[in-house]
């Protein structure tokens, strides 16, 4: 121990002061007091230099020989032998450092004969003197002198470097305790003293050797400080570096017996962690290792990252203790530290935000290795567990290792890794995101397409799970992915199935153009495709371009659908759907005007299914364009042919009815009164039916077709009693139509329903009802009167006069109750007629036959019986034309009164052909 120490000190010193003995400097320069001083101050000898020769330090020596003891001033012969003893002093000095004996006994002679005489420099003679003994191995003299040095100079420059030779000489002798109180009066001097650093280190092995070991390492980590400070051990020099690991060794020895680790931390703490800490707890922790005391070791470097979880050198204490476990076989302890490691320095750590790519550059390679060695045993582990909170373990450490580390050659495969992970944990978005990474920065990796179809799994997962207010949105990211895989692995055998799905849920979506556009691609690029794929991307072709309103377009796809191999059950509904793509057709035909194209696409619909509800409706939708084109006799012609191919349909129940408005509007009025007929026989309505029978009987008397017409009014007039106006009237067509046919029995009979008629409605009998009343009255009573007038009066008179007389009552009651409806015109003729019966029946009297046999004077008799009963009849016949005549006065004028004027002219021409002579006078008058 004590020749290290001396190598050390010997090593020390000389960087510190330049020579192991050296002093103050105030009180000795590197040569000693200045020769040229004293030299001038000597007494002038007869000796001068040679011209330009410097003199040696041998002739320098002989010239103070030669004069010291001999000057008169006691001071300057003092001086020169203090200088002379000096250089005495060196000369021992140079052969000892030249490997010779050391030979100081002149220069101890000197420096002792110098004591005898007083001094203000007497330190320094002790001091040499204590040098000098040193050198010679005197260490007792040496000790001597220096005890006095210290004893009588306790201001002397020499004092700190003076006790430090005493410390080192004591610390030889193994007297610990007076060795520490020199260094510590050294120590206390401060860093200018070039003892210094020399007395911290010496102290700490002093009070080491006390076993005053936490003073002790006060002191070596005083040292560590002066000397490490804030640089790297590596940039010190060789005898710093080496004082470095010796004060190292000796705290590692010191904390041994003490805490250990704990002990340094809290020293440490005290100390504000100084930069150099790392080179304590590394010795420790390597002394443990040595020792192999593993967990010591490890507990070490665990105490300095608890200390300084921030410290660049703390991912390296980690690995230290990583490697202890390591060689200490600890396989189960090693596992939880390579997590903490990544916990505590990878790029989630706040320790990798602190420290730039300089700090992170040393430990990059452990800590790939450590994620790569966690995330394949996590997999491992949670595989055999199945437990989904292990699969998310695991996939937090692949997370890490490809964020941390995205350009590594096997970056694809630990996100393809990482989304399987996330897939057994239930975390569908997450493996979505994964694979996605694989699919998209990756495409080359070999099983990309088997990521990018994962990812399609995963957000078909995502679907069924989202919240309702969500599933949409999924549903859209689901239809992306499924698109990108299926352009970027077209030739992956579940592509074209794929984008079929995601045409189909875009359709779904009512994204129709581009669902349409999404099937064209399907079908053009993968000609070959499956008929269940071909016949999805068809359906939404067809459905697509029918809700976009691209009928033909839709018609083509299901066109081709039906050229395939369908089923039994979905035959008929692509049928359907292709006939409303037709009907579509036409009416967006019929909306742009063209009725032409409209009727044509309506009626193919019945080529593609003739009994087809669409196909029924579109033939009926043709006749209506028809119609509104104004083509009504085709329109009349389609309509009768959809009723016919159709009778029983609902939509044909009108038909009579529009085919009966149709003919009527074309002119043909036979064709619309057959129509009239149908609807009059079959329509629920019974309103529609009268009116119905009544129009067609109409149209048959307008087309002239009499006995048609007869027999449609005879029908109404039997079916519907009301109203009475009307049925009214289709008698009295009846009436007209009888005497047009020449059946006079029927017409009788019609003219006798037009008086029970008006006799029905009593008092609510209208003006029309009374004068066809009238009228039919009329006609009857001229039949009566035709009766009279066909009435012979022969012999025997009175049986023919009765005859007569009986046809006359029946003729004149049946005008009376013509003129009694009061309607002028019938009762100015009834009142004619009768007046003329009267007339008729006196001329009948008088023009009869005359008895055969009578004599003249009988036969003058007998016509005056004629007379006699003739002129009554007469006198009644004027009576009832001046009743008409009279309501001439009333305003009233007709053919019959004109007719009642005449015969009154005739009967009374006395007086009545003057009366209207005054007549027309007045009115000339007027």
């Amino acid at each position: 121990m004590r020749a290290r120490l001396a190598i050390l000190a010997a090593l020390v010193l000389p960087v510190a002061g330049g020579c192991a003995w050296r002093g103050p400097e105030s009180a000795m320069g590197p040569d000693g007091p200045d020769l040229a001083e004293t030299i001038a101050a000597l007494p002038a000898l007869e000796l001068p230099p040679p011209p330009g020769h410097a003199p040696s330090r041998e002739e320098v020596m002989a010239a103070y020989q030669r004069v010291y003891g001999r000057l008169p001033d006691p001071r300057d012969d003092r001086a020169v032998g203090k200088r002379l003893a000096d250089l005495e002093m060196s000369v021992g000095e140079d052969r000892a450092i030249a490997g010779g004996d050391a030979a100081f006994e002149g220069a101890i002679a000197l420096y002792e004969s110098l004591l005898d005489r007083p001094g203000e420099d007497q330190d320094h003679i002790l001091y040499q003197l204590a040098r000098a003994h040193d050198l010679s191995g005197h260490t007792a003299a040496s000790l001597g002198y220096l005890d006095r040095l210290i004893a009588e100079h306790p201001h002397s420059a020499y004092l700190p470097e003076a006790r430090f030779r005493r410390a080192e000489i004591h610390f030889a002798a193994g007297r610990y305790r007076e060795a520490q109180a020199d260094y510590e009066f050294v120590v206390a001097q401060g860093g200018e003293t070039p003892y210094w650093l020399n007395a911290s280190y010496m102290n700490g092995w002093a009070e080491f050797k006390l076993a005053e070991l936490d003073r002790a390492l006060t002191s070596f980590f005083t040292v560590m400080d002066a000397t490490v400070g804030r640089h790297d051990v590596e940039q010190l020099a060789p005898s710093e570096r080496e004082l470095v690991n010796d004060a190292l060794r000796v705290v590692t020895l010191a904390l041994g017996y003490l805490d250990g680790p704990d002990t340094l931390a809290r020293r440490m703490a005290a100390l504000e962690r100084p930069a150099w800490q790392y080179l304590v707890y590394r010795a420790l922790a390597d002394d443990y290792l040595a020792r192999e005391r593993y967990l010591d070791s490890v507990a070490t470097w665990q105490s300095y990252i608890d200390q300084n979880p921030l410290d660049p050198r703390a991912p390296s204490a980690h690995l230290g203790m990583i490697d202890t476990l390591v060689a200490a076989d600890f396989p189960t302890e090693v596992p939880a530290k390579k997590r903490a490691f990544v916990e505590g320095y990878g790029i989630q750590s706040e320790f990798w935000q602190v420290h730039g790519p300089d700090v992170r550059a040393a430990y990059l390679e452990p800590l790939q290795g450590f994620l790569v060695e966690l995330a394949k045993a996590g997999h491992a582990e949670a595989q055999a567990s199945g437990e989904p909170a292990a699969f998310l373990d695991a996939a937090r450490w692949y997370e890490e290792l490809v964020q941390t580390f995205p350009d590594l050659p096997a970056t694809a495969e630990y996100l393809f890794l990482l989304g399987e992970a996330y897939t057994e944990a239930g975390e569908p978005a997450r493996a979505v995101a994964a694979y996605q990474r694989v699919m998209r920065e990756f495409p080359d990796y070999p099983d990309a397409h088997e990521a990018g179809y994962a990812a399609i799994l995963g957000l078909d997962r995502m679907v069924q799970q989202a919240a309702p207010d969500e599933r949409e949105l999924w549903r859209r990211v689901k239809i992306d992915a499924q698109i990108e895989f299926a352009f970027l692995f077209a030739g992956d055998p579940r592509a074209p199935e794929a984008q079929a799905d995601a045409a189909d849920a875009l359709f779904a979506l009512g994204e129709y153009e581009h669902a349409v556009e999404l099937a064209g691609n399907l079908l053009s690029a993968w000609p070959d495709l499956a008929w269940n794929l071909r016949r999805t991307a068809l359906s939404i072709q067809g459905h697509g371009q029918f809700e976009l309103g691209r009928y033909p377009a839709a018609e083509a796809a299901y066109r081709a659908l039906l050229s395939g191999p369908l089923t039994a059950d979905e035959r008929p509904d692509v049928e359907e759907r292709l006939l409303a793509a037709v009907y579509k057709q036409g009416e967006a035909a019929d909306e742009a005007g063209d009725a032409e194209a409209a009727v044509a696409h309506y009626l193919r619909l019945a080529e593609i299914a003739p009994g087809a509800e669409l196909a029924i409706r579109g033939h009926y939708d043709a006749v209506a364009v028809t119609e509104a084109a104004g083509e009504t006799a085709r329109a009349a012609t389609l309509l009768a042919a959809f009723r016919d191919a159709h009778p029983d349909h609902a939509l044909a129940r009108d038909a009579a009815k529009r085919l009966a408005a149709m003919h009527e509007q074309t002119g043909d009025a036979t064709a619309a009164a057959r129509e009239y007929l149908t609807v009059a026989a079959e329509d629920p309505d019974g309103e529609v039916r009268r009116l119905s029978l009544y129009r067609a009987a109409e149209l048959y008397l307008a087309e002239c077709e009499l006995q048609a017409a007869a027999d449609g009014f005879r029908e109404y007039a039997q079916r519907f009693p009301e109203p009475a106006e009307e049925r009214l009237e289709a008698v009295h067509h009846l009436d007209a139509l009888y005497q047009e046919l020449g059946e006079p029995d029927r017409r009788r009979h019609w003219l006798e329903q037009k008086i029970e008629i008006h006799r029905d409605m009593g008092t609510n009998a209208s003006p029309r009802a009374t004068y066809l009343a009238a009228e039919a009255q009329f006609r009857l009573a001229e039949e009566a009167r035709a009766v009279f007038d066909a009435v012979r009066l022969v012999h025997p008179l009175k049986a023919s006069l009765q005859r007569k007389q009986e046809a006359l009552q029946a003729a004149v009651t049946a005008f009376e109750q013509a003129a009694g409806y009061r309607v002028a015109e019938f009762t100015t003729a009834s009142t004619f007629r009768i007046a003329t019966l009267f007339t008729d029946l006196s001329s009948a009297i008088l023009g009869s036959d005359r008895p055969e046999g009578l004599s003249e004077l009988e036969q003058a008799q007998y016509e005056i019986l004629l007379e006699e009963q003739a002129f009554p009849f007469e006198e009644k016949a004027i009576a009832l034309h001046e009743i008409n005549m009279r309501r001439s006065w009333d305003g009233l004028w007709d053919s019959w009164i004109e007719q009642s004027f005449a015969e009154l002219g005739r009967l009374m021409p006395a007086r009545f052909q003057r009366q209207e002579m005054e007549i027309a006078y007045v009115e000339s008058i007027r």
